[in-house]
């Protein structure tokens, strides 16, 4: 008969589970980013640029680990942009620039920040990036007056 297990009063988890939890994540049962307190806190200290800060027809270029995107705002408070860049952008598309997340389940919306990866929809696809390393941003460059 095997032996029961025996529970560590402090975490009720077994001595196993107190193991393998303390090699992957010591300390910690969830890292803090990927719950709801952590993520507001950390995407409150981390740089970028809020969508309806921006003009209409301003562009972003954002560089990530493996790409660089040319997103045009369209309609800043829709997060309606155009796109292109990266694997699944070859050409300008028309795309929804839904915001940023650690690449958890929490999305910091219409937000693009350094550090963090851009959720964009597109069609019937979603795409998230790698993480993004550097953003400028170039005024819409308006033609001359009529």
């Amino acid at each position: 008969m095997a032996s029961p297990m025996k529970m560590r009063p402090d975490t009720g988890l077994t001595a196993t589970e107190t193991e393998a939890r303390e090699k992957t994540c010591p300390g910690e049962l969830v890292r803090r980013h990927r719950t709801l307190d952590g993520f507001i806190a950390a995407v409150s200290q981390t740089d970028g640029i809020d969508l309806i800060e921006v003009d209409a027809l301003s562009t972003l270029v954002v560089q990530t680990d493996n790409s660089v995107y040319r997103i045009t705002i369209l309609t800043p408070h829709a997060r309606e942009v155009l796109v292109q860049g990266g694997r699944f952008f070859p050409e300008r598309t028309r795309a929804c620039l839904n915001g940023s997340s650690f690449g958890g389940s929490c999305l910091k919306l219409g937000w693009v920040g350094l550090g963090l990866h851009l959720e964009f929809h597109a069609g019937d696809q979603w795409i998230i990036t790698s993480q993004v390393r550097a953003i400028s941003l170039e005024p819409f460059a308006a033609g001359p007056a009529c």
